[in-house]
This record gives C-alpha cells, structure tokens and sequence, in this order.
C-alpha cells in the first residue's frame, strides 16, 4: 500500500475464501480478479424494493479517512460519474494502491438482503434499519462474490475503503484510462485476528494461523497525480445492468 500499512488492513473485514469466482462462475484464477468481479447488479437485486437516492457519504467516514491515509483524492468525476478516486502523488505501475474491503456477508445474507431471494431474518431486518439510520446505501451494487459463499459488500462506507469510490474505465479502448487491476492475494494472519469457523480449536495451545483472500487494487501503468483511478467493471456488470433496464 502507498501509506497503509497491510497490518492495519488486516484488522478490518475479510472473506474466508479459496478463490475470486464470479457468482455465474467464472472460473478464473485467484491471481487476477479483473474478469471475475461481480457487483451484484442483477435481476434479482433489490427485488421489489423502490431504489433511494445515493446517500451522501460523510466525510468523517472511514472510506474518506482511508483515502487521505493512502494518498487517494475523492473528487467528482467527469462525465456525471458521481464521485470517483484520484491520485494525488504519482504512483508506479505495480504498486498496491489498497484494498477493496467492506462488511462480510454469507450467499444466504446476499439473497434475503439484495436478491430477493430469502425471507428477511430479524437479524437482516436489524442490519438494514442500521443501514437506513445511517444514511447508508443498500442498492447492492459494491459486492464482490469471493467464492465459497462469502462476498464483500463496500456500500457501507463506515467499514470500506476508498476502492469503493473506484470507477469503471474500458481495459480495451486503446488508452490508459483503465489503470489498476483488482487482485486477490492469499494472506496468512493468525488467530488473534482471523475470525474462526464454528467449533474450530487452537493445537496444542499455540496461535492458529488462517490463510484467506484478500482483494487489492494493482496499478496497471505509472499513473500521474491528479488520474482519476479507473478499473474494469466486466462485462457481466453491464449485461445485468441492461437486463434490469
């Protein structure tokens, strides 16, 4: 990271996961995760619920304060892009820009709080009042499916990161405009921080140690302060975007 530490990141949410898949499934290896990203935009999104105006999101957030932290500017973005991420120091090509985080969630959750799919529990009903009481989004459209059921939802912007902000640029329109790459990397942390499964135990009294997938924004060229941070959303984003409309 250019200011963050990966020790800090460490701490926040993470997925339990094998490798990046797309929830239509994309078969794609965990080194790139450009072509298996999915933002949830599908017709099952949001299923019989009126979508709400984007929240204004505070500037005291920690998807702000991660931004300054990282050397990122969130400004507003040409072409009525809403809000979109800036460097604000030139970056090298291969730098790790941050990581793409936000609050976990099970396939079940995504599908009672998003698809449509399930009936709401009291517990999903209790996190979209908390969603609403904080002006927070509930559009669904900052997941990432990371495999074996576990997805990373980025709308809450009180526990995600700047990458949230990230726009879509085209990786095949002859320029540079699509500058960074999605990522996943194995990190091994032990148990003090890593959340156990069910039931698991620590052997003979010594840390248990959990390797997961973490996802990070790669820089594809040398980017200048002042570019406007941009990665490829694939094609599937737009396919079911146009299915819902």
């Amino acid at each position: 990271l250019i200011m963050m530490s990966t020790t800090k990141y460490d701490r926040l949410f993470r997925p339990s996961l094998c490798l990046l898949l797309l929830r239509h499934g994309c078969q794609g290896g965990a080194a790139t995760a450009t072509t298996c990203i999915n933002t949830a935009f599908s017709g099952n999104n949001n299923v019989g619920r009126p979508q709400a105006p984007r929240p204004i999101i505070p500037t005291n957030s920690f998807a702000h304060l991660s931004a300054l932290h990282d050397g990122i500017d969130i400004l507003p973005a040409p072409g009525g892009k809403g809000l979109g991420a800036f460097a604000n120091v030139d970056i090298r090509k291969g730098t790790t820009l941050g990581e793409y985080t936000g609050e976990i969630m099970t396939k079940r959750e995504v599908e009672a709080r998003y698809w449509g799919l399930r009936k709401e529990s009291k517990h999903d009903r209790k996190w979209r009042n908390s969603r609403r009481r904080r002006n927070q989004g509930l559009s669904g459209d900052y997941l990432f499916d990371m495999g074996s059921g576990a997805f990373i939802d980025a709308e809450d912007a009180d526990v995600s990161s700047w990458c949230r902000f990230a726009n879509h640029a085209n990786p095949h329109d002859g320029t540079a405009a699509c500058n960074v790459e999605a990522q996943a990397r194995a990190v091994t942390s032990s148990s003090s921080s890593t959340p156990k499964r069910s039931g698991s135990k620590a052997k003979g009294g010594e840390a248990e140690e959990a390797e997961t997938n973490h996802l990070f924004f790669v820089a594809l060229y040398d980017i200048a302060a002042g570019t406007e941070i941009c990665y490829d959303y694939s094609d599937e984003y737009w396919d079911d975007a146009a299915d819902v409309a």
